[in-house]
């Protein structure tokens, strides 16, 4: 992976963002392994096949919590910027 890979990564805070949103919507149960579980996202965001999921994954909350402003906000940048992620791993 290239420099812009990672910069982008640390820059948006996405690995810290993705534990935040998935520990609000309860997939993720155990918060007493939060620095592995976030180093488990960092590496899995160099796979375009699990980015997509979990933009999925993240589209299909936004729908359900439309009604929810601070939750829709939040949700939709970090859909995008999953979105633009995948333009630095194809």
């Amino acid at each position: 992976m290239n420099k812009d890979f990672y910069r982008f990564i640390k820059s948006h805070n996405l690995p810290n963002r993705i534990y935040d949103m998935l520990l609000y919507f309860g997939t993720i149960k155990n918060e007493k392994n939060e620095k592995n579980i976030k180093k488990f996202f960092f590496q899995r965001l160099q796979d375009v096949e699990y980015v997509e999921s979990l933009a999925k994954y993240f589209e299909e909350k936004l729908r359900k919590y439309k009604k929810f402003p601070d939750i829709r906000c939040n949700l939709l940048d970090l859909i995008n910027d999953l979105n633009y992620l995948k333009q630095y791993l194809i």
